[in-house]
């Protein structure tokens, strides 16, 4: 420890508090100004932020039955999410996944919000919530008050608050700087799908099965698994606009998975369409050798080569996200019938010109991908860098 520190526990550190939940069968405890904070709405900005505005608010009678949550308290998360943690600037109140820490007056609030992100504290938390038997990651208030950060004098708190405060300003700025270049991109990715897909002169409307050699979905009674095996059976997650990924796959017998295949046949340039679920109207176009079969929320459409090209297809899709998703039916889960899908109507302009407006979106759309690779490089650096920071400091 470093000299005139010293530890403290986080009950010598100040008031310590669980949130709860007030009856949501009194109304009068509803519908007020104060805000009742969830893990959800905790760290939002990565910088401790609290969203204070949530749909949920408490009157004076419910706050008194949650619990006031003074001004420049830490917030952390205790259950589920363990070590989420918030800064609070108001008076809020909390429910019961998450303990609060409200400093006394020898103790900078700031300082203390950086000793419990810091990564030995972090690690000694969810160290003790995942050794708990229970069905959640869990550490009770009395587990978590009696850990201990390492504290200097008062002065040397605030030295210290002065320091973070400003290096993480300027890496936030880095990575602001980052986002910022990768929205603009995306903006005129966007703008110029649109400007470039509107209707012209010799563009004729077509309905998908004219296009089309055949357009067919995934299992609707998906086999039994396998532990493993080099068959594998794909959902809607596993389709984004333009992204396609092999995660979290079902494996499959050799037997079922050549039934299922025989439904799509899925070759490389078919276009995927997310039918079913929270993708639903998201495209992309498959590029792989791979051979694979998917669950009923994918649909396979297979272009015909002379008519449509595959990315100018996806790219008239992705176009028409909005009109897709509203075309959608369903109660419980929203979806697209394939008898439905087959007479959706798209504008094909002649091949030439598709092959001009896929190059020219594709060049755009490569410039979006470099871009999103070079935030999440940043993004990731960042993280890191202020890790390293918060190491330097308290250990």
């Amino acid at each position: 420890m470093k000299e005139g520190w010293e530890y403290k526990k986080l009950k010598e550190v100040g008031l310590t508090q669980t949130g709860t939940t007030p009856s949501k069968q009194i109304k009068a405890y509803y519908g007020g100004d104060i805000p009742f904070i969830r893990p959800a709405e905790l760290n939002i900005d990565q910088n401790g932020g609290i969203q204070y505005n949530s749909e949920l608010k408490l009157t004076e009678e419910g706050a008194i039955k949650s619990r006031v949550i003074k001004a420049n308290s830490v917030l952390m998360c205790c259950i589920g999410s363990v070590g989420k943690t918030g800064f609070t600037l108001n008076n809020v109140t909390c429910n019961q996944q998450i303990n609060t820490l409200t400093p006394d007056d020898n103790y900078n609030p700031r300082f203390v919000y950086y000793a419990l992100i810091s990564p030995n504290f972090q690690q000694e938390v969810i160290k003790i919530a995942n050794s708990a038997k229970a069905t959640l990651p869990i550490i009770s208030k009395g587990k978590w008050e009696v850990l201990s950060i390492p504290v200097p004098p008062l002065s040397e708190q605030q030295s210290i608050v002065d320091y973070l405060d400003s290096a993480f300003a300027k890496i936030d700025a880095m990575k602001a700087n980052a986002e910022k270049a990768l929205n603009e991109a995306k903006a005129l990715f966007q703008a110029s799908l649109k400007e470039m897909l509107e209707p012209k002169e010799g563009w004729e409307e077509k309905t998908l099965k004219e296009i089309t050699t055949k357009i067919s979905d995934g299992s609707h009674n998906p086999p039994a698994g396998v532990d493993f095996s080099e068959y594998e059976m794909l959902s809607s997650k596993n389709v984004r606009n333009d992204i396609f990924n092999f995660d979290n796959p079902r494996y499959l017998s050799k037997e079922d998975f050549e039934k299922e295949d025989k439904r799509t046949n899925l070759e490389k340039g078919d276009v995927l369409l997310t039918i079913v679920g929270a993708g639903l109207g998201e495209c992309c176009v498959y590029d792989f050798e791979k051979k694979i079969v998917f669950q009923r929320s994918v649909s396979v459409i297979k272009p015909s080569y002379n008519k449509i090209i595959s990315r100018f297809l996806m790219y008239t899709l992705q176009n028409n996200y909005n009109r897709i998703r509203n075309a959608s039916n369903g109660a419980a889960q929203k979806g697209i019938y394939l008898k439905q899908l087959a007479e959706y109507v798209v504008l094909t302009p002649p091949l030439s010109e598709q092959k001009s407006i896929v190059a020219t979106l594709d060049t755009l759309k490569s410039k979006v991908d470099r871009l999103q690779k070079n935030f999440d490089k940043i993004s990731q650096e960042c993280d890191a860098l202020k890790q390293a920071i918060l190491r330097q400091v308290f250990e």
